[in-house]
């Protein structure tokens, strides 16, 4: 009688007839492949994208000099690398091969992991940030088996509350690809965090540990923040012009 009378109070409560199933809305891993000609993902790939008889005669030279244009073709004008304000952990590093190199913008130097997988690479800010781009690079002709197959990536304001945020699959990539966060705040397009954690469960060829040659994290630029307060501060407040305005 007891479980009768429960059920009959649960459902005045919250009638069967009104329950819809739950469907857990799941993002979708981003496949990376620089040899296949999408507008979908053609601002990913920095280098642009590359044809399979390209990389046929590709050199190490060339590869180094991908990732230096890679670096040069950053709008530095409307973005701050900010990757130095960290505090970068990796999960384990081969003596000589610490996350540092893959902040020092040198092709030649890199991370390497040393221990089982999953790999991860933990970076801590002092406060909040508006992250507006994440940028890796990866080269699966130098790297080989290093390279990892799998990045999944976690954001939060610490280790203990961070939640997934996306998975990419990386299948054929040489030159850096840029993340931006449209799909996290539409709005301004910014990943707000404190906290980001990389993870490397699997390589290609079911290579054991991870390389990394260059990661960078952007916020926007601070010159075009003042130049904005600026403008607001010439028109004044009760400007026409501004008053549709709003800043966050």
């Amino acid at each position: 009688m007891e479980s009768e009378l429960v059920n009959e109070i649960l459902n005045s409560l919250a009638p069967v007839s009104a329950l819809q199933p739950v469907h857990l809305k799941r993002n979708k891993s981003l496949v990376l492949d620089d040899t296949v000609i999408d507008d979908k993902t053609r601002d990913l790939f920095v280098n642009g994208f590359q044809e399979e008889s390209q990389y046929a005669t590709m050199t190490t030279e060339k590869l180094a000099t991908r990732f230096t244009q890679g670096l040069q073709m950053f709008d530095y004008e409307s973005l701050t690398d900010v990757g130095h304000l960290a505090h970068w952990k990796a999960s384990s590093f081969k003596p000589g091969n610490p996350i540092e190199n893959a902040l020092d913008d040198n092709p030649d130097t890199l991370w390497q992991s040393d221990g089982s997988q999953p790999h991860q690479v933990d970076v801590y800010f002092s406060k909040r940030m508006s992250i507006v781009l994440l940028a890796l690079y990866f080269s699966l002709l130098t790297d080989e088996s290093y390279t990892p197959r799998f990045v999944s990536i976690y954001v939060g304001h610490s280790p203990m509350d961070a939640i997934f945020y996306k998975s990419i699959e990386v299948r054929n990539v040489n030159g850096w690809v840029a993340l931006s966060f449209e799909d996290s705040r539409p709005s301004d397009r910014l990943l707000k965090c404190q906290f980001i954690r990389l993870v490397f469960p699997i390589n290609h060829e079911n290579g054991k540990d991870t390389h990394l040659r260059g990661i960078k994290l952007f916020t926007p630029s601070r010159k075009l923040a003042t130049e904005t307060i600026g403008l607001i501060q010439c028109f004044g407040n009760g400007s026409k012009l501004m008053t549709g305005c709003s800043l966050r």
